[in-house]
C-alpha cells in the first residue's frame, strides 16, 4: 500500500531506484519492530515446548483402561445422575477414585511408567483436576514432601470442557539442555526461512513497483475507453427510448385516426338504413291511409289497420332513436341516471318473442331482488345489449348449420339415422342467458350463448374495429356479412362509462361476454 501511494511522484534515477528498495526495507523494519516481543517469546520458548509436551502427556497417557478426558467424562455422566440413585451415587464414587488413582500413576516417577510417552524427566508436587460443577470438591494427588508454589513451575490444561487439570512440577536440566538443542535448530531453520522470505519480498517489490506505473497508465487508458463506451452506449439508448416514444404516440395517434374512421363509418351506416327504411316505409304508410278509408263501417278491420298503424309509427320512434344512439360519439354521452334491471328486462321482453319464433332461440333473464342504479347514456346501452343478442343469433345459426354437417359427414351410421340426426341438428334450438348480479361497487351483465364460439385468433382480436370472420360468409338468413363494428363499438362504450369488457369462449361451445359496469350508488333524491 505504501509504495502504490508514492511510486507515481517518484522520478528516474539512483534516487528513484534507492527510494524503490528503501521503501520496502522500511516496510520490513517496522514489521519486525512491531513483532519484536512475539519473536522475543518465540526465541526462548523452551518454557512453551516443556508445556506442550505435558498437555499431551496430560490427554494421552494411559495408567488404566482410559486416559484421563475419558474418565473426567464418565464421572461427570454419572454425576448428573439423581442424588436417591444410589447404585449410580455408588458408581460415580469408584469412577472418582479410579480418576485419582491415575493422577497417583502420573505423578509416580513417570521415567518408569511412562518412559515411552514423556521425553522430559520431570518431578511433580501436586496434580489436581477441577471441575467446574464441584469447584471446591477437586480430585487431588500430593507429593509426600513439602513444596513452595511460587518456587516450582505451574501448567494449567482444560482436558474437558468442565474440568480444569493443574500440575506443580519442575524439569530436570538435561531436559532442560536437550529442549534447548532442538529448540536452537528449530529456530535456526525457521529465521532462515524468515530472512529468505524477506529477501524475496524485497525483491519482489521492487518488480512489482516497477511494474506498477505501466499497470496505472494502462488502467487509466481503460477507464477513459471504458467512459467514453457507456457514454455511447447511453446515447443509443436514449436514441431507442425516443424511438418507442415516437412509436407509441404514433400508434395512438393511428388508433385515434380509426376510432375517428369507425364512427364514421357508423354514421354512414346508419344514414343509409334510415334512407332505405324511411323510404320503405312511405308506401306501406300510405296504403294504410287508403285501406282505413275504405274500411267503411267494419269496425273489427278498422281496429286492426289501427293496430298496424301504430306498429309503424313504433317502428319508427324506434328508428329514430337507434340513429340518434349510434351517431353521437360515447365521448359526449347524454349520461343520465337509469335503472339498469329495468332497461334488461324491456330489451329481453322486446325481442324473445321473435328470437323465440323465427330464430329458433330462448332467451331467459335473470335478475337481483333488488335494483341496481347506473349512470351513463341508456339509449348506448340497449345499442350493445342488442349487439350481443345479434352476435349470438347468427353464432347459434352457425352452430345449426356445424351440427347438420357433422351429422351429414358421419360414416358410422346408416342413411336412416343419419336422415334422423340431420333433422334434429335442423330442429336444434339455440339459448341465449342472461344474468345480472352485483359484484363489490360493480355490476355484472353476464350474456351466455350456446353458439358456434370462437378460435383464439378471433378472440384475440374480435373487439379490433372492422375486424370480422363474417365478411366473405352468409350469416343468418342469408343477409350481407358484417362490417366488424358491433363488439368495437361495445368496448368503446364501456369504457366510456368507466367499465370494462370480459370474453370467454371455446370454438364449438359457446361463448360468455361479461359487461361489467359502475353502479351509482349515490342516495336517491
Amino acid at each position: 500500500m505504501i509504495q502504490t501511494v508514492w511510486f507515481p511522484r517518484i522520478k528516474k534515477g539512483p534516487l528513484g531506484v534507492l527510494l524503490i528498495l528503501g521503501l520496502p526495507l522500511g516496510f520490513w523494519l517496522v514489521a519486525l519492530i512491531a513483532l519484536k516481543e512475539p519473536l522475543a517469546g518465540w526465541l526462548s520458548g523452551e518454557s512453551r515446548y516443556e508445556q506442550d509436551i505435558l498437555r499431551e502427556w496430560l490427554e494421552e497417557a494411559r495408567a488404566s483402561r482410559k486416559p484421563l478426558p475419558a474418565l473426567v467424562e464418565s464421572y461427570l455422566e454419572l454425576a448428573k445422575a439423581s442424588p436417591a440413585d444410589e447404585l449410580t451415587r455408588q458408581q460415580a464414587l469408584v469412577r472418582r477414585e479410579e480418576i485419582r488413582e491415575h493422577l497417583r500413576a502420573l505423578g509416580e516417577p513417570p521415567t518408569k511408567v511412562f518412559s515411552g510417552q514423556l521425553p522430559l524427566f520431570p518431578h511433580f508436587f501436586e496434580i489436581l483436576v477441577i471441575l467446574d460443577d464441584e469447584p471446591d470438591m477437586p480430585i487431588r494427588w500430593v507429593a509426600g514432601f513439602p513444596y513452595q508454589a511460587n518456587q516450582v513451575q505451574r501448567l494449567e490444561h482444560r482436558i474437558h470442557p468442565r474440568a480444569l487439570a493443574r500440575v506443580y512440577y519442575q524439569v530436570h536440566a538435561y531436559d532442560r539442555r536437550t529442549a534447548q538443542e532442538k529448540q536452537a535448530v528449530s529456530r535456526a531453520w525457521w529465521l532462515g526461512i524468515l530472512a529468505a522470505l524477506v529477501s524475496l519480498g524485497v525483491a519482489i517489490q521492487a518488480l512489482v513497483s516497477a511494474a506498477r506505473e505501466r499497470s496505472r497508465r494502462k488502467m487509466t487508458e481503460q477507464s477513459r475507453q471504458a467512459a467514453e463506451d457507456a457514454d455511447y452506449r447511453r446515447l443509443e439508448a436514449e436514441k431507442q427510448l425516443l424511438s418507442q416514444q415516437l412509436a407509441t404516440e404514433e400508434a395512438q395517434k393511428k388508433a385515434l385516426e380509426l376510432r375517428s374512421q369507425m364512427y364514421a363509418g357508423i354514421g354512414i351506416m346508419a344514414g343509409s338504413y334510415a334512407h332505405n327504411i324511411k323510404n320503405l316505409l312511405v308506401r306501406p304508410m300510405d296504403l294504410l291511409r287508403r285501406c282505413q278509408e275504405e274500411s267503411g263501417g267494419n269496425g273489427a278491420l278498422r281496429q286492426l289497420l289501427g293496430e298496424v298503424g301504430d306498429t309503424l309509427s313504433a317502428v319508427t320512434a324506434r328508428l329514430q332513436q337507434i340513429l340518434a344512439a349510434v351517431r353521437r360519439e360515447p365521448g359526449n354521452l347524454l349520461r343520465s341516471r337509469y335503472d339498469l334491471c329495468q332497461l334488461v328486462r324491456e330489451t329481453v321482453n322486446a325481442w324473445s318473442q321473435i328470437a323465440g319464433d323465427k330464430w329458433k332461440l330462448d332467451l331467459s333473464l335473470t335478475l337481483p331482488p333488488e335494483e341496481i342504479q347506473a349512470e351513463g347514456d341508456p339509449s348506448h346501452v340497449q345499442q350493445v345489449l342488442e349487439n350481443l343478442i345479434f352476435n349470438a343469433r347468427d353464432a347459434t345459426f352457425e352452430q345449426r348449420n356445424h351440427l347438420r354437417e357433422e351429422a351429414r359427414n358421419s360414416t358410422k351410421r346408416d342413411s336412416e339415422t343419419i336422415r334422423q340426426a340431420v333433422l334434429a341438428a335442423a330442429s336444434w334450438r339455440g339459448e341465449i342467458q342472461l344474468r345480472l348480479y352485483q359484484e363489490g361497487e360493480c355490476a355484472v351483465l353476464a350474456v351466455t350463448d350456446t353458439g358456434a364460439g370462437m378460435t383464439a385468433e378471433s378472440l384475440a382480436h374480435c373487439t379490433d374495429a372492422y375486424y370480422s370472420t363474417r365478411r366473405d360468409s352468409a350469416i343468418y338468413e342469408g343477409m350481407s356479412s358484417g362490417m366488424g363494428l358491433g363488439l368495437s363499438f361495445v368496448k368503446t362504450v364501456l369504457e366510456s362509462m368507466q367499465g370494462r369488457l370480459q370474453i370467454q369462449s371455446i370454438r364449438w361451445q359457446g361463448a360468455t361476454f361479461k359487461l361489467i359496469f359502475p353502479r351509482d350508488t349515490r342516495p336517491d333524491k
